[in-house]
C-alpha cells in the first residue's frame, strides 16, 4: 500500500520578509516608532531630574522598570482591551516586574532578593502606620519605580490609543515642575524643564500630523512620503523658536507669586506632611517642607561609610577662649545599632523667645554664654547652640521630656518656620565652666530622673551589647587605676582615642553582630558615630549615666569676621556624661578631634593590657589629624577658672570629622529585645491596623469601580434607559463595537449573536427601550414600576453574561457559557 507524503515547501525567500512588514506595520502605524522614543524620552527627563536633584534613586532599578514600562504600555494601547482592564493588567504586570528587577539588583539571588525585597517593604510599612521611623531607600526606589510604571502607561495610553496630548504631558510635567521649584541646591535643572518641553512640543506636532493626514485621507488627497518627516523639521525648530522666546520674555509679578507660594510652603499643613516625609523617605536640598538636615531625623543608624563636603552650614558668632559644640540633638536610647530619642513631649511656643528650665540640680558652675547664627544652608528645619540650651528668640517646635513639673530635658529644638540662607537667631546657652577636680568630686548620688528603675534610660545596655565589651570597660578603667567616674570617663576616651583608628570609608557592619562589639573588637576602625556609641555603652556598663550628643563641631576661626566657619566636613557625634550638681559635661573620643581637656587635667596612663585580646592591627593609614593651631593676631583673653582648654585661643575644629549618618539604609543586625508589653502589641496592632487599612482601600476601590460602571452619567435616566446604557457600556468590555447607525434591533441582533446565553434579558431590555424611546403610550406609563423591575432583572442577567465573557478573555483555561 502506497502512502502519499506531502513535502513542506518553504515560502519563497521573500515572502518571510513581507510578512515581518505586514506584522510590523500591523502593529506600528507610521511615525510611532519615533512617538515612542519621544515618549521615552518624556519619562526620562523627569527620572535624571530627580536623581540630579539628589532623591535616592537606584538607576539600576528605576531606568530598565521605565524602558519595560514604556513598552508594555505601547503594547496596552495598541491591544483590544479598554482602559480599565489595561490598567488593572498594568498594575499587576509592572508589580511584578519591579518586584523581579529590585530582587535581581539584591545580593544573593533572586530568591533571597525578593524576600529581602519584600521582607524590607513590609517592615516599612509597619513603621509608617505606627509611627516609627524608616527611611530605607529600596522602598523610595520602590514607590518612585511604580511611579513611572503608572506614568509610562498613561502617557502611551494617551498618546497612541486616544491621541490626547496634553493628558499624557501633564503628570510627569507636575513632578519635574515641583522638584525644581522645591529644590534648593546649587545645580540647574532649567535644562530639564526646557527639554520636557521641547519633547512636549514634539508630541503636539505628530498629534497635529496624525489629524491633517486622516483628513487627507478622507479627502483622498495623495501627499508626498516625505511629508513626515518635514513636517517633523519645521515643528521641531518652530518649538526652540517658542522655547526661546518664552524664556526671554518679561515675568511681570514673578516674584509676588513666589513669594505667595513661600508663604504657602510654610503653612501648618505642610509643615506636618513635611515631618512625615522627612520620617519615611531621605530628603535632599529642598525648601519649605523638606530641608536638608543634619541629624534631624528621629533616629540615627550605625552604617558604612560616609563622604564629606565642603558647603557652608553656618556661621557661628561666640566669645572665644572656649572649646564649643553645636548641638542639634541628643540621642538616649541604643538598640543594636539604633540610636532613638527619649522625648515624650512636643511642645510648640508660637511667641518668642523659648525659656528651658534647666533641671535644678544640673547648674553648679555654669554660666550663661550667648551665641548668635547665620544660616549657610538653602534651608534648615534645625536650631543649633552650644549645650545646654537656655534661651532661644525664635518661635520654636521643641521635643522634650519633663524631669520634674517644670524641668525640660530637650531632646531637639525645631524652629515654627524654615530657616533660609542669610536667616540669623541667637541663643543663650549654660555653659559648664567645671574643672576636673570639680567633676572627680562629684559623686554618683544622681537624681531619680537619671537613674529611674521604671525607665533607666542613661544606665540602659542594649541586650546586643556583648559581655566582651563590659569587660573591655572593666579592664579599661581599673589598668588605668580610675577611681571615680571622671576619671573612668577619661579613661575610655583616652582608650578609644588611642585603640581605634579613624576611617570614614569603612564598610557595613555585619548583619547579626551589633556595630560596637564589630568596631572594638574585629574591626578596629570607624568615625565620630562609632566612637561615642562605643563610649556611652562602656560608660552605662559601669553604671555612669551617659548618651549621645549629635550636630557639628566648633569649626575653622575666621579671624576677619570673628566667627567660626561651621562646614559639613564638621558635622560630628560625642558623648554627654552626666555628673550629680554639674548636669552634662561633654567628652571626645573621636581621634580625629583634638582632645578635649579641663583644667587640672591629668593624663591617664593606660597600659597595653587594656587592648582586649585577640584584636587584630588595623592596616588601614589613619586619616590625617590637623593638629589646631592658635589664630595668628586672636587676641588672646585671660585665663579663667573652669575654662576648657590649657590655651586660651580659639581652635579650630580638625578638618577630618565625621558626616551624619541620618538614614538607616539598613535594618539593625539584631532585633531590639522589647522593654514592656508594648513593644509587641503596637507591631501587632500596626499590622492590624495595615490590614484593615487595605481592606478599606480595595472597598474603596471597588465601590468606585462600581459607581464607575453603572452610575456615573446615568442621572436622570428612567431604569429602562439606564439599563440599556449600561448594556452599551458594559459591551466594550468584550470587545463588542456597536455602530452609531444601527438601530436597537440591528444592534440587539449582532449582541446576541456573540452572546446567545444573554438572547432573553437582551430582547427585553431593547424591546423596553425601544417601546419607551419611541412608541411610548398611555398604557406604558400606567406601569412605571413593573417595568423598572423587569430592567433590573433583564440588567443583572445580561450583566453576569458579558462579566463570564470577559473572564473567559482573560484567563487561560475554558469556562463554560
Amino acid at each position: 500500500m502506497a502512502t502519499l507524503v506531502k513535502r513542506f515547501t518553504p515560502p519563497p525567500p521573500g515572502q518571510w520578509a513581507r510578512r515581518m512588514v505586514n506584522s510590523w506595520r500591523t502593529f506600528f502605524a507610521p511615525g510611532d516608532l519615533t512617538a515612542l522614543l519621544i515618549t521615552f524620552g518624556l519619562l526620562l527627563v523627569p527620572m535624571l531630574a530627580l536623581e540630579a536633584a539628589g532623591w535616592p534613586l537606584e538607576r539600576g532599578t528605576v531606568l530598565p522598570i521605565l524602558v519595560l514600562a514604556t513598552l508594555f504600555g505601547f503594547m496596552l494601547a495598541r491591544s483590544h482591551y479598554n482602559e480599565l482592564v489595561a490598567l488593572v493588567i498594568n498594575g499587576i504586570y509592572g508589580s511584578a516586574i519591579i518586584l523581579i528587577i529590585a530582587a535581581v539588583n539584591e545580593p544573593g539571588g533572586i530568591g533571597t532578593g525578593i524576600y529581602d525585597v519584600v521582607t524590607r517593604l513590609v517592615r516599612w510599612m509597619v513603621d509608617a502606620t505606627t509611627g516609627g521611623i524608616n527611611q530605607d531607600e529600596l522602598v523610595f526606589v520602590l514607590l518612585v519605580s511604580m511611579l513611572f510604571c503608572f506614568l509610562a502607561y498613561n502617557v502611551a495610553w494617551h498618546i497612541f490609543r486616544i491621541d490626547r496630548v496634553w493628558r499624557a504631558v501633564l503628570p510627569p510635567g507636575l513632578i519635574l515642575v515641583a522638584n525644581s521649584i522645591y529644590y534648593t541646591g546649587e545645580k540647574n535643572l532649567d535644562l530639564y524643564v526646557a527639554a520636557f518641553m521641547f519633547l512636549s512640543l514634539l508630541l503636539v506636532v505628530r498629534s497635529n500630523l496624525d489629524a491633517r493626514e486622516w483628513d487627507w485621507y478622507v479627502n483622498g488627497i495623495r501627499v508626498p512620503k516625505k511629508l513626515r518627516g518635514q513636517f517633523f523639521r519645521v515643528g521641531g525648530v518652530l518649538a526652540l523658536v517658542t522655547l526661546l522666546v518664552a524664556s526671554n520674555l518679561p515675568s511681570g509679578d514673578l516674584q509676588d507669586r513666589l513669594d505667595r507660594f513661600q508663604d504657602f510652603l510654610r503653612s501648618e499643613p505642610l509643615t506636618q506632611l513635611s515631618e512625615l516625609w522627612n520620617r519615611l523617605f531621605t530628603t535632599v536640598e529642598t525648601q519649605g517642607p523638606t530641608t536638608a538636615d543634619y541629624y534631624g531625623g528621629d533616629s540615627l543608624q550605625l552604617g558604612g561609610a560616609i563622604r564629606l563636603g565642603d558647603q557652608v552650614i553656618m556661621l557661628a558668632d561666640a566669645p572665644p577662649g572656649r572649646r564649643y559644640y553645636w548641638r542639634s540633638r541628643v540621642f538616649d536610647t541604643y538598640e543594636a545599632g539604633r540610636w532613638t530619642p527619649a522625648a515624650n513631649t512636643r511642645l510648640t511656643d508660637p511667641e518668642s523667645p523659648l525659656d528651658i528650665q534647666q533641671p535644678g540640680d544640673t547648674l553648679v558652675s555654669r554660666e550663661p554664654v550667648q551665641q548668635q547664627f547665620t544660616i549657610g544652608l538653602n534651608a534648615s528645619r534645625l536650631i543649633y547652640t552650644a549645650p545646654q540650651p537656655s534661651l532661644i528668640d525664635l518661635p520654636t517646635r521643641t521635643d522634650l521630656s519633663y524631669t520634674a513639673e517644670e524641668d525640660m530635658n530637650v531632646s531637639v529644638i525645631r524652629p515654627l518656620q524654615v530657616l533660609y540662607r542669610g536667616d540669623t537667631y541667637t541663643a543663650t546657652s549654660l555653659m559648664s565652666n567645671a574643672t576636673a577636680s570639680q567633676l572627680r568630686a562629684a559623686g554618683s548620688q544622681y537624681p531619680e530622673w537619671v537613674t529611674s528603675t521604671e525607665s533607666p534610660l542613661y544606665l540602659y545596655v542594649s541586650p546586643s551589647i556583648t559581655d566582651r565589651t563590659v569587660q573591655l570597660a572593666n579592664d579599661i578603667i581599673n589598668n588605668a587605676g580610675a577611681t571615680n567616674n571622671y576619671d573612668k570617663a577619661k579613661a575610655i576616651e583616652g582608650w578609644l582615642r588611642t585603640n581605634i583608628l579613624y576611617n570614614e570609608s569603612i564598610p557595613q557592619p555585619p548583619a547579626g553582630q551589633d556595630p560596637v562589639d564589630w568596631v572594638l573588637f574585629d574591626f578596629r576602625q570607624g568615625y565620630c558615630n562609632y566612637y561615642a556609641s562605643s563610649m556611652v555603652m562602656m560608660l552605662r556598663s559601669i553604671g555612669i549615666p551617659a548618651r549621645m550628643a549629635a550636630g557639628f563641631a566648633q569649626g575653622t576661626w575666621d579671624a576677619e569676621n570673628n566667627v567660626f566657619v561651621v562646614r559639613e566636613r564638621d558635622a560630628h557625634t560625642w558623648v554627654e556624661v552626666y555628673f550629680p550638681g554639674y548636669g552634662w559635661i561633654e567628652f571626645e573620643p573621636t581621634a580625629a578631634q583634638a582632645p578635649l581637656n579641663r583644667v587640672d587635667d591629668v593624663q591617664l596612663q593606660l597600659p597595653p593590657t587594656s587592648t582586649p585580646i585577640n584584636s587584630p592591627t588595623p592596616t588601614v593609614t589613619p586619616s590625617p589629624t590637623v593638629t589646631p593651631t592658635a589664630t595668628p593676631g586672636q587676641p588672646t583673653p585671660e585665663p579663667q577658672q573652669g575654662q576648657l582648654f590649657p590655651t586660651v585661643t580659639p581652635t579650630p575644629s580638625p578638618t577630618p570629622t565625621a558626616t551624619p549618618v541620618i538614614v538607616p539604609t539598613q535594618p539593625p543586625p539584631l532585633r531590639p529585645q522589647p522593654r514592656g508589653p508594648l513593644s509587641q502589641i503596637l507591631p501587632a496592632l500596626g499590622i492590624v491596623l495595615l490590614v484593615l487599612l487595605v481592606v478599606v482601600v480595595l472597598i474603596g476601590i471597588a465601590v468606585f469601580l462600581w459607581w464607575w460602571w453603572e452610575w456615573r452619567g446615568m442621572r436622570g435616566y428612567s431604569p429602562v434607559v439606564r439599563a440599556y446604557a449600561r448594556l452599551e457600556r458594559y459591551l466594550g468590555l468584550i470587545g463588542i463595537e456597536l455602530g452609531r447607525d444601527q438601530t436597537p434591533e440591528e444592534r440587539r441582533l449582532r449582541i446576541i449573536r456573540d452572546i446567545p446565553a444573554a438572547e432573553p434579558p437582551v430582547t427585553a431590555i431593547t424591546r423596553m427601550y425601544t417601546v419607551e424611546k419611541y412608541g411610548r403610550g398611555p398604557q406604558y406609563a400606567e406601569q412605571p414600576d413593573v417595568h423598572a423591575d423587569v430592567a433590573d432583572e433583564a440588567w443583572s442577567e445580561t450583566r453576569t453574561s458579558i462579566l463570564r465573557r470577559w473572564l473567559r478573555r482573560l484567563l487561560p483555561w475554558r469556562m463554560k457559557e
